[in-house]
């Protein structure tokens, strides 16, 4: 009998999150669409998160548990990428959680109704108060970054974009949404939505300072020479990049 692949792969990099990660894998497992898959890209950890995950795994033949050194949760993501069987991906954080048990079942009627390969929505912040951050305009994802727990991408959108860039070491996420977000080979979709819990202080909620200037320069360059047509607005957001990093 041939298995079916699952129409989400769900992945969630870990390293030492014994007091998180059963919320997230919970929040998942108690979806109301259950047609997934939950791979566990650990980076070794040593205090018993492995442990903790297993006891799932015993009990749910969806997650599967991948644990070897890494060199952080970009390269832990792309490990994931390869690895995967599902047609969508999503990445959680192990300290981060879906919002209620219907977000799953939600995004794949949406999915349905149109040919999409990246689909985002918002995420809540305990620290922010409010929702993250709406729909995304050319302007607007040069000042922010979408959220990694608010999207859903088609698997083959890596095919034509590549994976997350490991020489940006704190914001490869945002490296790749400005790839996507612009090809115009990838439809992409805002779902009005609350995605995901996103923890504060995490990687990629870091803001922008002075150390992430020269990565930020090298992805308005290497973005305005596959595309020509930006580069008159590619230099104004140059500029207001550097007006608020010299303030």
């Amino acid at each position: 009998m041939i298995q079916s692949l699952p129409f989400f792969s769900i992945i969630i990099p870990t390293y030492n999150v014994k007091s998180t990660i059963e919320v997230a894998i919970k929040s998942i497992l108690d979806q109301s669409f259950k047609d997934f898959e939950i791979l566990i890209l650990d980076g070794k950890s040593t205090d018993g998160t492995i442990e903790i995950i297993k006891e799932f795994q015993s009990k749910d033949d969806r997650i599967r548990i991948h644990s070897e050194d890494d060199t952080g949760v970009y390269d832990a993501m792309n490990k994931g990428i390869a690895i995967s069987k599902g047609l969508f991906l999503y990445f959680l954080g192990a300290d981060d959680y879906l919002v209620d048990p219907e977000v799953l079942a939600d995004v794949r009627r949406t999915l349905d109704q149109s040919n999409i390969f990246v689909l985002y929505g918002n995420v809540n912040s305990p620290v922010l108060g409010h929702q993250y951050d709406g729909i995304f305009s050319d302007a607007k994802i040069f000042h922010k970054n979408i959220a990694h727990q608010a999207i859903f991408y088609k698997k083959n959108v890596f095919e034509k974009v590549g994976i997350y860039p490991l020489q940006f070491k704190v914001h490869a996420d945002w490296a790749l949404n400005l790839k996507w977000f612009f090809d115009p080979t990838v439809s992409h979709h805002y779902f009005e939505r609350s995605i995901a819990f996103f923890a504060p202080g995490g990687l990629s909620s870091r803001k922008v300072d002075n150390s992430f200037r020269v990565e930020m320069i090298t992805m308005y360059y290497l973005l305005a020479r596959s595309r020509h047509s930006i580069i008159g607005t590619l230099s104004l957001m140059l500029r207001g990049l550097f007006s608020r990093l010299t303030r």
